[in-house]
This record gives C-alpha cells, structure tokens and sequence, in this order.
C-alpha cells in the first residue's frame, strides 16, 4: 500500500535472517550496515511476493526480533544513502502481527506464497527457538505490560481494589472477580471500601517476573513471589504475600514502600566497593540454618553474648565474694578493684542493645 507521502506499507512473511544474529565485519570496499539486524521476508502482496525483501527494524533500540513463519508489518522509506537532491530507500519492519494470539509464537507459513505443504509442515521458528505454551498476563486498567516469548515480563501496573459486590460464587464456592478473570496477589493495606491515602488504587507498583507456570488454552496468569521462578516488586504501599522460609513473629506489617527481590539463590556484588545495608529500624537475617561470615568455609562459631555474660558474672561473682583458705587462714584479694571494673563493664558494656543474635 502505498500513502500520500510516498510510504509504502505492506505485510511480510519472515523466511531466514541475514545478519541478525551474527556480526559480519565491513571489508575495504563494503559494509554491512545496510542489513545490520535484517530480516528476509516476502511480501504477502501481489506486488512484492515475487522476491526477497531485506527489511531492517524499524527501531534498533527496542527490538523484539520475529520469528521464521511470522508476520511483519513493513514500510519502505528513507535509508542513510538519501540526500537532499537523491532518494534512497529500504525496507523497515515495525512488529510481528500476532496472528495466533500466542505470546510465544505466531507462526502461519506458506501465507506468503512459493512454499508447498510439505514445506510449511517442516518450517520450523527458527534455529535454537524451541516452542513453548506460555500464558498471558492477566491484564488490568492502565496497565503497561511487557511480555517476553518464555513468561518473562515486566508490568506497570498500580493497586487493584476488587470489592465483594465485585465477586461471583465459583463451582468450588469460592468468590471470584467478575469484571477479571483472577484478580492480582498484591493488596491495599485496608479492605476496599475504606477510605483514606493508604487505600488509594491509583498507587503505581512494578513487577518484574521471570519463570512462571503455565496454563492450558490461553488462560490469564498473575505473577506470583511464591510461585515464580524469580521476581522483582517496587511497591508503593501494596502488601505482597511473600512467604518467607522462617515465618516471622515481629515486623510483619508494613504500609509503606518496599523493594522485594525473590529467587532460589541471590547474590549481592560489589565490584570496587562496599555494599552498604542501611535501614533506620532494624536488619534482620532471617533463615532457619546458618550464617557465615567471611566466607562458606567459616568454622569459628558466634558466641551466645547472654550465656557468655553470664559465665564471666559467676566467675568474676566467686572471685570477689567467696573465701580463699591458705593452709588454716583464710581471707580475699587484698585489692579487687579490676574484678569490680570488670563486673562493672560486664553489665554495662559486654552486651549490645541494638545487635542480636538468636540462640540456636
């Protein structure tokens, strides 16, 4: 289709790759910058579908590359050969046309033509591209959501106050949203209908997911700290339903921001630097097993500071009140006064008020 302004705009069924995937170095008398990132396609016009079409993104910043058997929307116009007085033109591709609905792949090969059907049976996506049923994020108002072929995504999102005259009873009895087909894991800190700042839905919250599970014809999945493979959440005052390895009994409710990281293992590194934990109420290193410092092969074991205070105290305690018998006379130090300073520190100075340790 050709516009006023000289565009030509078309649909293309994508073939193989040019230089997408491997970087081809420029020799002395050519370049490669004419097909850098470029697709071969063929039009599904009548037009064009007689030949190849070298068609390059249309944005080298953001790119989701297609794959073989899928739809791109291309236009031709400007290269970087044009001049003021000489034009030059190329093919550019937008994005796939997501024929099948799949988040995963949307291949239909042979649209474009020259292929028999033994041929589109054996079309594969590509290379190393293996097929995957993937479900699709549960979408809700004002969402922007960035979904990845393999149940990745990133989700720009905000609070979702789903009341219970928003609900319906399930078949197993359960009360399900209406307007949704499942609602989000995180909440407003107060029950809809109260009102008040800390209940506002326009709060804007992040989720970053990667590795969820997967449902059967195209069914909504919401991400899920408990459930995914890792995750990522910037919250404005939603509550998250983590579920730590050791269940805490203090400092479970928060209304307030947080920053919550997930996954089976993480690791912190600082390159040049240090790594700076830095909290106005407290750390906590919550875990069931144990904690090393210095390295995983530390062996010197942490004292417990109230049993150790309370071994010294008995000591000092006998030193200073119980009788010492030298043959048949019996008496005390003649001067006690560093037992006493150390008694006195003992008391005041040994044990810290703000750094605890959980006797195990």
């Amino acid at each position: 289709m050709q516009a006023n302004n000289h565009i030509f705009w078309d649909v293309a069924e994508v073939l193989e790759y040019d230089y997408t995937y491997s970087y081809i170095f420029p020799d002395a008398g050519k370049t490669n910058t004419d097909s850098l990132f470029a697709l071969k396609v063929r039009s599904c016009s009548t037009l064009y579908n007689d030949q190849f079409i070298l068609a390059r993104p249309a944005n080298n910043a953001i790119k989701r590359i297609p794959l073989v058997g899928e739809m791109v929307l291309i236009y031709k116009t400007f290269n970087e050969q044009s001049t003021k007085y000489k034009r030059r033109e190329s093919w550019y591709y937008v994005d796939t046309v997501d024929l099948q609905g799949s988040i995963n792949e949307n291949m239909l090969p042979g649209i474009s033509g020259n292929k028999t059907q033994d041929e589109i049976d054996k079309t594969k996506p590509g290379r190393t591209f293996t097929r995957k049923p993937v479900a699709l994020l549960q979408p809700y108002e004002g969402d922007t959501l960035i979904e990845g072929r393999l149940g990745n995504s990133i989700r720009f999102g905000s609070t979702v106050n789903i009341s219970t005259t928003d609900r319906s009873v399930s078949e197993n009895n359960t009360l399900v949203p209406t307007y949704y087909y499942v609602e989000p894991t995180w909440k407003s800190p107060k029950p809809p209908g109260e009102t008040g700042p800390e209940n506002d839905p326009a709060q804007p919250i992040i989720v970053l997911s990667n590795g969820r599970k997967q449902l059967p014809n195209k069914q909504f999945i919401v991400e899920n700290p408990n459930v995914d493979a890792s995750s990522l959440y910037l919250t404005s005052n939603q509550v998250i339903p983590l579920t730590l390895s050791k269940p805490t009994t203090k400092n479970n409710s928060f209304e307030g921001s947080q920053f919550i990281g997930v996954g089976d293992k993480i690791v912190l590194s600082a390159k040049t630097d240090v790594i700076v934990l830095d909290s106005k109420k407290a750390i906590i290193l919550n875990t069931p097993e144990e904690v090393r410092i210095g390295g995983d092969d530390a062996d010197e074991r942490f004292v417990h500071g109230e049993v150790l205070k309370e071994i010294l105290d008995k000591i000092i305690s006998h030193l200073l009140y119980t009788q010492i018998k030298c043959g048949d006379l019996t008496g005390t130090f003649l001067n006690d006064t560093n037992l006493r300073d150390a008694q006195k520190k003992l008391y005041s100075e040994l044990t810290s008020n703000k750094y605890f340790l959980k006797k195990t």
